[in-house]
C-alpha cells in the first residue's frame, strides 16, 4: 500500500487490536469516508461494498500527537525550509504521530516572529507526515540557570513589546514555555492566553508563590518534568518545594515526561503517572537527531549537538540536547518497563495531549468517535509503527499491509 490511498473510498480496518479508551478490542472494525471515522462496527456488521484492510492481529490506535518536538531526520524546525518541515512531518508518521506542534528554541525575538509565521504558512499547504498542527515557542523567556541545551546569551525577560511581536497575527503560538518567575512574566500570560495560547512553566527557577500567581494569570502546563526546573531545596531547617513539587501536589496542571529511558529514571515516570493520573502526557523532545545513527551531529538552540548513547548531548557541556527517540518507543517503555496498561500509555500520547492543546477548560473526548478526523497509527507486536493514517490517507507504511 503507497502513501496516500484510500482518501476518498471507504475503507474499513479489520482484524486488528483496536485501542480504544481504556480497552482493547478484538472484534471491532474502524470505517474510514471522506478523511473522517465513518463508523466502528463489529467486523460483521462491516457494510457491504466498503474495501476491508486486514490488520491480522496488529495493534490499531489513534494517532498519537507530540505537543513538544524540535525536528527529525537530521532537520530543525529552526530552520524555516519547506522540505526541512516536510522531512521532518515524515520523519515523525514513522513513529505513529499524527499531529504535532513545531517546537522553536530560543533565538532573537525577531527570528522567532519569522519562524512563527513560516510555519502557519507551512501548516495549510503541506501533505506531508504528520498534521503541522501550530507551534510551540520553548524561549526565549527562560531563566538563564535552568537554560540547559538553551544559550544563555539568547534568553531574555518578557516585555509588553517582545511578547506582541512573539503572537503575529494569524500565527500565535499553540504553546509557549516560560519561567513564571521572570519580571513581566504574569503579563506575558495573560497575553498569551488572550490570543489562545496555551502557557507552561519551564526552564525555571519558579518556587510556590511565582507558580501560584502564574496559575492565577492563565498558565495550566509544566513543561518536561525533571528537565530544567527548580526542585526540593533547604531554606536553613525548612525545606522548600519547587516548581516539580508544586506542579506533582496541584489539582490542575498537566504536564510533560520525557520516557526514552534517558532522561528520567522509571522511578521518577513512576511518581509522575501516581501524582497526576489523568494529566501527564508524553512528548518526545525530539531533535535533528532523531532518526540519525550514533555519533550524528546537529544544532539545537544556537549548540552544536550530538547523539550519544542513544540520547542528543551538548558537545562539551554535561546537559542533554532533546532526545532521539519517537513517540512510539515511549509509549513502549511505559508498558514494558514499568508495566503500565497499554491503553493507558497510548492516551498519555494521543487522548490526553488532544485536551491539553484544546485549553485548561476543555472536555476530555475520545480522539475515535464517528466524525472525528481519521488520524490512526497500526503498530506491530512490539509497538514499531506498520502504518500511519492522517485524515484517512497513508501518510506511512512499511509495506506490510495489502
Amino acid at each position: 500500500m503507497t502513501a496516500g490511498r484510500a482518501g476518498g473510498e471507504r475503507v474499513a480496518l479489520v482484524g486488528g487490536r483496536l485501542i480504544r479508551g481504556n480497552r482493547i478490542h478484538h472484534d471491532r472494525a474502524v470505517v474510514i469516508a471522506d478523511g473522517t471515522i465513518a463508523g466502528l462496527p463489529a467486523y460483521g456488521d462491516v457494510p457491504a461494498g466498503v474495501r476491508r484492510i486486514d490488520l491480522s492481529g496488529r495493534y490499531l490506535s489513534p494517532g498519537l500527537v507530540d505537543l513538544h518536538t524540535h525536528g527529525a531526520a537530521g532537520h530543525s524546525f529552526d530552520d524555516p525550509d519547506p522540505a526541512g518541515y516536510d522531512a521532518i512531518l515524515a520523519g515523525h508518521a514513522r513513529f505513529g504521530v499524527t499531529g504535532l506542534l513545531a517546537s522553536l528554541a530560543s533565538a532573537p525575538v525577531t527570528d522567532l516572529a519569522e519562524r512563527l509565521r513560516f510555519a502557519a504558512g507551512h501548516s495549510r499547504r503541506t501533505t506531508a507526515g504528520a498534521r503541522l498542527l501550530g507551534t510551540h515557542l520553548e524561549g526565549p523567556f527562560l531563566a538563564p540557570a535552568q537554560a540547559g541545551a538553551h544559550r544563555q546569551d539568547l534568553l531574555v525577560a518578557p516585555t509588553a513589546r517582545t511578547v506582541t511581536r512573539l503572537l503575529p497575527a494569524g500565527a500565535a503560538p499553540a504553546m509557549v514555555t516560560l519561567a513564571p518567575e521572570l519580571p513581566g512574566a504574569l503579563d506575558a500570560i495573560r497575553a498569551f492566553r488572550a490570543g489562545g495560547t496555551v502557557v507552561a512553566a519551564g526552564h525555571s527557577e519558579a518556587g510556590s508563590a511565582d507558580l501560584a500567581a502564574a496559575r492565577d494569570a492563565g498558565l495550566s502546563h509544566l513543561s518536561h518534568l525533571w528537565s530544567g526546573q527548580s526542585g526540593l531545596r533547604r531554606e536553613g531547617p525548612w525545606r522548600v518545594p519547587g516548581l516539580v513539587e508544586e506542579s506533582l501536589a496541584s489539582d490542575e496542571l498537566t504536564a510533560e515526561v520525557i520516557a526514552d529511558g534517558r532522561h528520567l529514571p522509571d522511578a521518577l515516570l513512576r511518581i509522575a503517572m501516581r501524582c497526576l493520573p489523568g494529566r501527564l502526557i508524553l512528548v518526545s523532545d525530539a531533535t535533528a537527531g532523531a532518526g540519525l545513527p550514533e555519533g550524528s551531529h546537529y544544532p539545537l538552540a544556537g549548540n552544536d549537538c550530538v547523539v550519544s548513547d542513544g540520547v542528543g548531548k551538548v558537545v562539551g557541556a554535561d546537559s542533554f540536547a532533546g532526545s532521539t527517540t519517537g513517540l512510539n518507543r515511549m509509549v513502549w517503555h511505559l508498558h514494558t518497563a514499568l508495566g503500565v496498561p497499554l491503553p493507558a500509555a497510548v492516551g498519555m500520547a494521543s487522548a490526553v495531549p488532544r485536551q491539553v492543546l484544546a485549553g485548561p477548560s476543555a472536555r476530555a473526548q475520545d480522539p475515535l468517535h464517528i466524525g472525528a478526523p481519521a488520524d490512526l497509527a497500526v503498530f506491530d507486536e512490539t509497538f514499531d509503527t506498520v502504518a500511519t493514517i492522517v485524515a484517512g490517507r497513508f501518510r506511512y507504511d512499511n509495506g506490510e499491509l495489502q
